[in-house]
């Protein structure tokens, strides 16, 4: 076989393996669209724009005015986010939002709860609870920590990831085998940029019209 022959046949060869790759990369592409289209169209996508609403009553989105771009995540285990490791409060504190853990949109600032933060916030509540113990809890704060607990079982409900992880999770060695399975998201990181943005906006209209902060998390 001449050079030649060879040349052609290793460019045959690559351009198999670029087409093989370019048709993964538009079925996967092609699937995260559809998927992407599905969560609109089961979350109730409303395509208004942010000052289209009155905010009066129920007039007002439904969800936190981003794009939702699907992203993948890797479920692994962590040395970070302990229970009471010395940094565990901070660390944790790191997964709230810049605020109070509240958005204001609309001309008057209304205020909203993100579902996302609000379940960061109580696995905050939860870990402080574990770490210093229940009964050393107000019973303002078990009942607190009980709201949560009920929050995070229904909206884990409501996200129904269906994602199969093989093996038996109860007979996982989570010390040797620390990489799980591969999820479609939702990417997080627009909706902490929106926080931030919008609670600096607040910040400027609080101090504006006198009004008085207090934090909530």
């Amino acid at each position: 076989m001449s050079g030649g022959q060879k040349r052609q046949i290793l460019a045959l060869v690559f351009l198999g393996a670029a087409s093989l790759y370019l048709t993964w990369s538009l079925v996967t592409l092609a699937q995260d669209v559809q998927l992407l289209m599905s969560l609109q169209q089961r979350r109730g996508y409303d395509t208004r724009k942010e000052d289209d609403f009155s905010y009066v009553g129920s007039d007002h989105p439904t969800r936190l005015p981003i794009e939702e771009k699907l992203v993948k995540l890797v479920v692994q285990e962590s040395v970070h986010y302990g229970i009471s490791d010395p940094e565990s409060a901070d660390e944790w504190l790191w997964t709230a939002s810049v605020g109070d853990g509240h958005v204001r949109i609309g001309k008057d600032e209304r205020m909203f709860a993100v579902v996302a933060f609000h379940e960061l916030h109580c696995l905050r509540s939860m870990r402080s609870a574990i770490q210093n113990g229940w009964q050393s809890l107000p019973l303002g704060r078990q009942r607190h920590i009980l709201h949560c607990y009920n929050y995070l079982r229904q909206w884990t409900l409501c996200a129904g990831d269906a994602t199969l992880e093989p093996g038996d999770f109860m007979q996982r060695n989570f010390t040797k085998h620390r990489i799980g399975a591969t999820h479609t998201c939702v990417d997080w990181l627009p909706a902490y940029e929106m926080m931030k943005d919008k609670w600096l906006e607040w910040e400027q209209f609080r101090k504006s019209h006198g009004i008085a902060h207090h934090d909530v998390d």
